[in-house]
């Protein structure tokens, strides 16, 4: 089991941009009160991030344009008013979500999808938009890829996405349903669409072991980041635990993404069922205070020296 001190180890200073500790109703199992999850979760964290899953995604695509919009205007007064940073995390459970088909109507779906959750997150002042390439289907990376920029394409065709970051999750191992594309796949899919990355950290450290290969992927990664999801893991075993219940250095790794230009929110998302949401919420803040010592502390010895 990891120690504190393990924790919260830097290899070298932290950095004054530490990503901000953040969470996500995905945690709270979405919750069918979509306005009423995030003012929840806003009286802890001044940056939060909604997940169109669960009962909070019945009740976005049950609602018609007119109230989805004025669901969005209540939260952009909502967030605004408290200086909260909200992010959304597109649906991603289910073909109608896939990405990478190579079936045009499968695809179609999804682009249709993804344009409606983009335009509600824009209009509810969102800063990024995560979304899942969708399901691998046994099929080359390079297909799947091809597929992917395309769809994307379309969705920027349709979509205002100006202040708004569209951000593409990588995907993690142990779990062959989904595609894992490579560290230089993520990059060039930036370079093709102008959409940028959310890393999931757990994710990316199931594929690689903490150690320089890991250094060389965030040193590369960052600069096309724009959100990261975090949580713990033991080794290099495809888990979301609270923090603090695996031995990732997580905080030596959120202090790399900055170092190599991360600027964002870092969400406390995903959960395993065996902790509770109130575990999950109680490590998470403990986690954020234990890093604002860290800074409070650099800070401090930076005016002394």
């Amino acid at each position: 089991m990891i120690t504190k001190d393990n924790l919260y180890y830097i290899d070298g200073p932290i950095s004054a941009d530490f990503p901000q500790i953040s969470f996500s109703t995905n945690v709270y199992d979405n919750p069918a009160d979509i306005l009423g999850s995030i003012t929840d979760l806003a009286k802890h964290f001044k940056a939060v991030e909604f997940e169109i899953g669960e009962d909070a995604e019945t009740v976005f695509w049950s609602l018609n344009a007119d109230d989805r919009d004025a669901l969005a205007r209540q939260i952009r007064q909502f967030i605004e008013h408290n200086e909260i940073t909200l992010t959304v995390h597109a649906g991603w459970w289910g073909r109608q979500y896939n990405l990478c088909a190579s079936d045009s109507h499968e695809r179609a779906q999804a682009i249709e999808c993804l344009c409606a959750a983009v335009d509600f997150s824009r209009r509810a002042g969102a800063t990024s938009v995560t979304f899942h390439p969708g399901y691998k289907d046994q099929l080359d990376n390079h297909v799947l890829m091809a597929n992917l920029i395309e769809a994307i394409t379309q969705v920027k065709a349709r979509c205002d996405t100006r202040d708004i970051a569209l951000c593409l999750e990588n995907m993690g191992g142990q779990r062959p349903k989904f595609p894992v594309f490579t560290v230089e796949e993520h990059v060039y899919f930036h370079q093709q669409t102008g959409c940028y990355v959310t890393i999931d950290v757990t994710h990316l450290c199931s594929l690689l072991p903490y150690g320089q290969s890991l250094f060389e992927a965030i040193a590369t990664l960052a600069p096309v980041t724009r959100h990261l999801h975090i949580a713990d893991l033991n080794d290099t075993h495809h888990q979301h635990l609270p923090i603090g219940e695996g031995n990732l250095r997580l905080s030596d790794v959120l202090n790399r993404f900055a170092l190599n230009g991360y600027r964002g929110v870092a969400v406390v998302e995903e959960f395993i069922p065996r902790f509770s949401t109130e575990y999950y919420l109680e490590k998470a803040l403990a986690y954020r205070e234990g890093v604002q010592d860290l800074l409070a502390s650099a800070q401090h010895n930076a005016h002394a020296g």
